[in-house]
C-alpha cells in the first residue's frame, strides 16, 4: 500500500511514473509476475483518468493512431516472449528499461522526428513499445520519447501519454488474464491497490502546487536510476 500511495504521488505531480515506480519496487520484493498483476488495475484506472482529462483526445487519436494502436496490438507479441522466458530476464529487461529510461530523463536528451516520418516511426517504435509492456508491464519505453519527439506541447503530452498508457494497460490486462497471472484473487488485491493509488494522485496534485516540477522530475529520475541499476545488479 505504501509503494502505490508513493508511485501515485509521483504520478499525481509530474503525470507518469506509476508503473514504473510500481514495477520497480516490487519486482526486487516480490517478482514481477506478481508486480504486474498488482499494477493492473490501478494502471488502468488512473491512465483513464489522464486521457479523458483534457480536450485533445480526438486531434490526438486522429494524428497518431498508427502509434496508439501498434503500441497496443503488439502486446500480445510481448506476452507470448513472456511464457517463454525465464522470469528472472525479464526483470533484468525491467532494470535495464527503467535505468535507460531515467538516464535518458536526467541527460534531457530530446529526439525530433519531421512530420512525414511520424507515421512511419510512430509505427515502429509503437510496436516496441508493446513488446516491452508486454515483457516487463512497463509501457513508458520507448513510448515517451516518441510523443515528446513529435514536438507536443505540455498539455497534450501529458493527455497522450494518458492515452497510450491506458491502451497499454488494457492490453496488458487482456495479456495477464490469458497467460492466468491476472486472476480473480490478484485481481482483488490489485483493486484494493487502486485506493492507495488514488491517495497518492490527491496527494502529489497538493505538491505540484508548492514545488517545482522540474526538480521532482530530477529527484523522479535519479530514483529510477538508483532502482533499475539495483534490480540490473540483482539480477546479472
Amino acid at each position: 500500500m505504501l509503494v502505490f500511495i508513493f508511485a501515485g504521488t509521483i504520478k499525481g505531480v509530474v503525470g507518469l511514473g506509476l508503473p514504473p515506480v510500481v514495477l520497480g519496487i516490487l519486482t526486487a520484493l516480490t517478482g514481477i509476475h506478481s508486480a504486474m498483476a498488482m499494477v493492473a488495475l490501478p494502471a488502468l484506472i488512473t491512465n483513464f483518468y489522464q486521457a479523458v482529462s483534457g480536450s485533445h483526445g480526438k486531434l490526438l487519436w486522429q494524428d497518431h493512431w498508427h502509434f496508439f494502436l501498434a503500441a497496443t496490438v503488439s502486446i500480445a507479441l510481448g506476452c507470448w516472449l513472456a511464457l517463454q522466458v525465464n522470469p528472472a530476464n525479464m526483470s533484468l529487461v525491467l532494470g535495464l528499461l527503467l535505468f535507460s529510461y531515467a538516464a535518458l530523463g536526467l541527460t534531457k536528451i530530446t529526439l525530433s522526428i519531421d512530420k512525414r516520418w511520424e507515421p512511419t516511426a510512430g509505427f515502429t517504435l509503437g510496436i516496441a513499445n508493446g513488446v516491452f509492456t508486454g515483457l516487463t508491464g512497463s509501457s513508458a519505453v520507448p513510448g515517451v520519447f516518441y510523443l515528446q519527439s513529435v514536438g507536443l506541447p505540455k498539455d497534450k503530452l501529458i493527455q497522450a501519454m494518458g492515452i497510450l498508457f491506458t491502451c497499454s494497460s488494457l492490453g496488458l490486462s487482456i495479456g495477464l488474464f490469458w497467460m492466468n497471472i491476472l486472476t480473480i484473487s490478484t485481481g482483488a488485491i490489485s483493486l484494493i491497490a487502486l485506493v492507495p493509488a488514488i491517495i497518492g494522485m490527491m496527494i502529489g496534485g497538493k505538491i505540484r502546487s508548492f514545488i517545482s516540477v522540474q526538480l521532482f522530475q530530477r529527484i523522479f529520475f535519479f530514483s529510477l536510476l538508483l532502482l533499475g541499476g539495483y534490480i540490473v545488479a540483482t539480477h546479472l
